[in-house]
């Protein structure tokens, strides 16, 4: 996230005061000093370190003229408060509870692979992780035994160590969040299943985790978790699957995994996303615009769009 929001600033004449969040702050250093190595002039790009205090008193700063924000709904909508009767510009780009619809002539190995990437990659640390699995009815059962195969070679571990498919939860406070989520979905009917899975003894880990029998109400399937827990639901038509996949406050991003190029194309004009892959799952072209609707956010990221609130034209 760091060149999507430094970038186009730079590339439009700005100068920028990035604040990273509170419980994840080298890397933002770290892209400090390469900026320093570049030769970059100074005060041209500023971090700022802190909580939720320190980003506060930046976005109400009379001298911000854009604030460009990823994170949570709720701290989204703060920030719109603030903002709100000024003439500071914004870029909101917050949760998702993204859908992975996969057909009945889906190709099972290629959707598996999409599957997992699109909800365990950075350990579900993701807004448009594939968080809900939306599959049809009638390949449901041989589709969960691919992915549950699928799921017990996945490596969790030193996220340092490139074998790593899964690292740590980023802080105390997000896995305590996922395992009450996770005890709600129990707690609620649903089922649910991880592979035997030795975690490391010191640091924040939480294994790799599916839940059946989830309906619409479950909270694991209507809340973001942020973290590699996957919600899967069964519709029996086309219909009914973008209807559930709709139905959400999110609309951040969907895929859509069949053989058939019209159905593509129908699903994702009815799909309420910013972005909808097709059989495949979180790629991004830099020349296309990145966002969402309703409490996903607004504004586009990347490509022409993403200048556009840079630049005042």
């Amino acid at each position: 996230m760091l060149s999507w929001k430094i970038a186009p600033a730079l590339a439009t004449g700005n100068t920028v005061v990035l604040k990273p969040a509170e419980t994840t702050p080298l890397s933002a250093l770290f892209f400090a000093d390469i900026c320093r190595q570049a030769g970059l002039p100074k005060g041209v790009v500023n971090i700022i370190t802190g909580d939720g205090t320190a980003g506060a008193s930046l976005v109400a700063h009379p001298d911000v003229d854009k604030v460009a924000f990823t994170g949570s709904t709720e701290v989204g909508k703060a920030i719109a408060r603030t903002v709100a009767g000024t003439d500071k510009r914004i870029t909101l780009e917050l949760g998702g509870k993204a859908a992975n619809i996969v057909f009945d002539d889906a190709p099972v190995d290629q959707a598996v692979e999409g599957i997992v990437n699109g909800i365990f990659f950075n350990q579900g640390h993701v807004c448009c992780a594939g968080s809900r699995l939306l599959l049809q009815e009638s390949v449901a059962d041989e589709f969960l035994d691919a992915l549950k195969r699928r799921m017990t070679t996945l490596r969790v571990g030193d996220p340092l160590d490139k074998n790593t498919d899964i690292g740590a939860i980023n802080s105390p406070e997000q896995l305590s969040r996922i395992r009450a989520l996770v005890d709600a979905g129990e707690a609620e009917g649903a089922e649910r299943w991880a592979p035997a899975c030795e975690l490391p003894s010191t640091g924040y880990w939480f294994a790799p985790t599916l839940f059946t029998g989830v309906t619409q109400a479950h909270r694991i399937a209507r809340e973001e978790i942020f973290g590699p827990v996957l919600s899967v639901l069964t519709f029996r038509t086309p219909e009914e699957a973008v209807e559930k996949a709709n139905n959400t406050p999110y609309g951040l991003s969907a895929g859509v995994w069949t053989e058939k190029g019209s159905r593509i194309l129908w699903a994702a004009d009815k799909l309420r996303a910013g972005i909808v892959w097709a059989n495949t799952f979180n790629k991004f072209d830099p020349a296309s615009p990145f966002g969402g609707y309703k409490e996903s956010g607004f504004g586009r990221e990347g490509g022409r769009h993403g200048l556009e609130a840079y630049l005042n034209v």
